[in-house]
């Protein structure tokens, strides 16, 4: 009898012992199930994270080991993560310092800097940034992504180089010379100093388009740019109106330094042109209206000055004129006589 409890005890526990082995397979079964499913699943979310555009990221703020970086970052910086600091460019890196306090605060961003990539040079980024927020109020993660636009940096300086330059001299054109003078004449106003606008017309330019053709009147037009920025002050803006007008702008002058310069001027484009293996000579007279006496915006100092350099012309060319209000009753069309003369001195252009 006892012999036949023992054998049913020993028997229920192997049952039960083995019931729970079974269920100790089903249950591995099916965490390996799970697993496989997770396994794959952050396979995809890889894939997913190393395939979208640009550099993707997580930086870890507490545990550095804990950040993650794309693939796509070396291609992005050429460098590891570690380094992309080193290689930002030092007019962009107070941008970053001032980006990178803003994100700690826990402030998203959007900053656009340039970086020197060690392959393709100077590279244009833009970094988005979003700081994650522990429970303790610090900011414990930063997520992110950042995509190389090079390429529409470089589309956004040609359309803004044809906006707002002159084709053939590269310089500022009627729209960016508005914009200066704009400013420029505000902080004239604001701190109460002198501003001055040369109005420059070439003297017989026609002449050397006529009987030289037009790409030799471009290559004047060019040369004559060239003398132009070397007569003036770094700080000076010299732009083109068009065809064979400037104005050039001034901050801070006083009468005497524009004086001295319109002189230099006129002594630089006074020199000989070699065009298509001839000696050309051309001169170009100027008029010059000053902030305030000659004007207070815009409209009135370029025409005040537009006048002066008339009268400069028609006093015989090659000349500067300030500019005075008993200008405002002489007749700025050429007469008679200086059209006689001008056919004589076209006699003497060429030589």
């Amino acid at each position: 009898m006892g012999l036949l409890v023992s054998t049913w005890i020993i028997n229920n526990k192997y049952v039960k012992l083995n019931q729970e082995y079974g269920d100790l397979n089903a249950t591995q079964a099916k965490l390996e199930e799970q697993l496989k499913v997770k396994t794959a699943n952050i396979r995809d979310y890889e894939m997913l994270f190393h395939s979208l555009d640009g550099a993707v990221y997580s930086y870890d703020v507490i545990n550095n080991e804990n950040s993650y970086f794309s693939e796509g970052f070396v291609d992005v910086y050429g460098y590891s993560p570690e380094s992309w600091k080193d290689i930002i460019h030092d007019k962009d890196k107070h941008k970053v310092e001032a980006d990178e306090i803003k994100l700690f605060a826990g402030e998203p961003s959007k900053i656009e800097y340039r970086i020197h990539h060690p392959y393709l040079g100077e590279r244009w980024v833009v970094k988005y940034s979003t700081p994650i927020i522990g429970s303790d109020g610090n900011v414990t993660k930063i997520n992110g992504q950042i995509i190389d636009i090079t390429f529409r940096k470089e589309l956004e300086n040609e359309l803004n180089q044809m906006a707002y330059y002159d084709d053939l001299t590269d310089l500022p054109n009627r729209k960016a010379l508005d914009k200066h003078i704009t400013k420029a004449l505000a902080r004239s106003k604001r701190h109460h100093h002198n501003f001055s606008i040369m109005f420059i017309d070439l003297d017989d330019f026609k002449i050397v388009n006529d009987t030289m053709g037009h790409e030799a009147g471009d290559d004047l037009l060019i040369e004559v740019v060239r003398r132009l920025n070397e007569s003036i002050r770094e700080e000076d803006l010299v732009a083109r109106l068009g065809g064979d007008e400037f104005i050039i702008v001034f901050e801070e002058t006083n009468k005497a330094e524009i004086e001295d310069i319109a002189n230099r001027i006129i002594e630089n484009i006074a020199l000989p042109y070699t065009l298509n293996d001839k000696e050309v000579k051309i001169s170009l007279s100027i008029g010059i209206s000053m902030y305030p006496d000659d004007g207070e915006d815009k409209e009135t100092l370029i025409d005040n000055a537009d006048k002066a350099m008339y009268f400069a012309k028609n006093k015989g060319k090659n000349n500067y004129k300030m500019y005075t209000p008993d200008l405002e009753n002489i007749d700025e069309k050429v007469g008679l006589v200086e059209k006689i003369v001008s056919k004589f001195q076209q006699a003497k252009l060429f030589n």
